[in-house]
């Protein structure tokens, strides 16, 4: 079973997120602000994380960096509605595995889940 962080502060967004992912059995954990997300990552270990580019307080690319920071191997991909060039490459160059646009099918949320090294627990 997957453990998957939804970095979101759209809480209906956050919430259809977390119905979906459910569907596919993850235990699923959400946070609405930057340093949530950073301090619950440091303290469970997740096998991915969603997270808006767009939070209040500190961009997506800041959190992807401080969390990268200490755990070089978090796999995150980023989540936009807007198109930022500048913005969406800093994220690529701080070690984001991908960006999801929104809006995405949510058969483009799983094919992440599908690529996760397989575990035996």
């Amino acid at each position: 079973m997957a453990r998957v962080l939804v970095v979101e502060d759209d809480s209906d967004f956050a919430e259809s997120l977390v119905i979906a992912l459910g569907v596919r059995k993850c235990r699923v954990d959400v946070a609405q602000t930057g340093p949530e997300a950073v301090r619950m990552y440091n303290e469970a270990d997740y096998d991915l994380v969603f997270m808006d580019i767009k939070l209040p307080g500190r961009t997506g690319v800041e959190v992807l960096e401080d969390i990268r920071s200490r755990h070089p191997d978090a796999r995150i991909v980023v989540m936009t509605g807007f198109t930022e060039p500048a913005l969406l490459e800093s994220a690529m160059q701080a070690g984001a595995l991908d960006v999801l646009r929104k809006p995405f099918k949510m058969r483009q949320l799983f094919a992440y889940l599908d690529a996760l090294p397989q575990t035996d627990g």
